[in-house]
């Protein structure tokens, strides 16, 4: 892949309007200083720079961040904690163009935050506020409502699963059937709880921990991950599988091509928080751009290079994906240097 052809390729991503369905998180950074450690406990002192610090949209919020940030057109569904942290999530979006207008208000749980003591660059701790209980059936139908009334506006679905109990198997099954009765591409991002929930969708990226986990086998290599997505491909009837490996890149299989293999493009990696929501994103847009699948896996590779180079989360932008393709060129062009 060259610059000219990613240039070309991340123009026609612009303008794609995408439905992202799942666990919103709101992710908060303290940033401060250690010195010594306390005498009350053998811990870090942290002396923080802000007892404000930094608030930004995650999990599920994060696809639709990196929508945004690629020139896509996000509508949020989910639900938010009728909190305050809820109301900052939510003004959060709307400052990111993001449309919230499918997200729906819960008073029966908070709004899941996740608040990290950093250090340096480093984790200290993290602290979580969530339940994680599968929502109210009356709360799934209020969603998927109002999923319905838009969904003639989508080019595509996204379901964003973080295991905090939005994505409910009859949620999933109904979006599915939805979206496919409307000709509408579906892109899963799983996690453990539901993993075999996802039936009849278009394509399913899981990790390679997901993987082995959900199918109980090791996967060590390319032709173990070809395997495993060779069984996900039956299991889940989709039309195509997306294994991320880490380091050995990604695996894409599908029922009537050969497997695609493309290794990963990282130069620096700084924090690979959040790498998995940009793959999910640009392969979300690229169905909905009509590009062909190998070209949204490339373009997914070089997009989580750029987030993986930027500490914690992080909404990618064109611009970092060329950059990493122009990197990368120059570490593989045996004239360079």
């Amino acid at each position: 892949m060259i610059p000219n052809n990613i240039e070309n390729i991340l123009d026609r991503l612009c303008g794609k309007r995408v439905l992202v369905v799942g666990d919103l998180i709101l992710d908060h950074y303290l940033e401060g200083s250690v010195e010594r450690i306390s005498p009350e406990a053998p811990v870090p002192i942290v002396s923080l720079e802000s007892s404000e610090g930094n608030w930004v949209p995650g999990g599920a919020a994060n696809v639709a961040r990196n929508i945004s940030s690629l020139g896509g057109i996000p509508v949020m569904a989910g639900t938010a904690g009728d909190d305050r942290e809820g109301s900052l999530l939510i003004r959060l979006l709307r400052d990111e163009s993001i449309d919230t207008g499918a997200l729906v208000l819960d008073p029966d749980r908070p709004t899941t935050s996740k608040t990290r003591v950093m250090s340096g660059g480093h984790q200290l701790i993290r602290l979580d506020r969530e339940i994680t209980r599968p929502i109210s059936g009356e709360l799934r139908e209020r969603i998927f409502s109002r999923i319905r009334d838009i969904v003639d506006e989508l080019d595509v679905v996204v379901l964003e699963d973080y295991n905090k109990g939005v994505l409910v198997p009859g949620l999933i099954s109904d979006v599915i059937a939805l979206a496919r009765e409307r000709g509408i591409p579906v892109a899963v991002d799983p996690k453990f709880i539901n993993f075999f929930e996802f039936r009849g969708c278009t394509l399913f990226k899981p990790n390679r921990l997901e993987t082995s986990r959900a199918l109980g086998m090791e996967i060590l290599s390319v032709d173990d991950a070809v395997r495993a997505a060779g069984m996900l491909l039956k299991k889940l009837d989709a039309e195509a599988v997306l294994i991320t490996l880490g380091s050995d890149g990604s695996i894409l299989c599908r029922r009537d091509a050969e497997p695609f293999h493309r290794p990963a493009a990282a130069v620096h990696v700084f924090d690979v928080s959040g790498a998995g929501d940009t793959v999910i994103a640009v392969m979300a847009l690229s169905l909905a751009a009509g590009l062909s699948m190998e070209d949204g896996v490339r373009t997914s590779v070089f997009a989580a290079a750029a987030t993986c180079a930027e500490p914690g989360v992080y909404a990618v932008r064109p611009e970092d994906i060329i950059r990493e393709v122009e990197r990368y060129s120059r570490s593989n062009d045996p004239d360079q240097g």
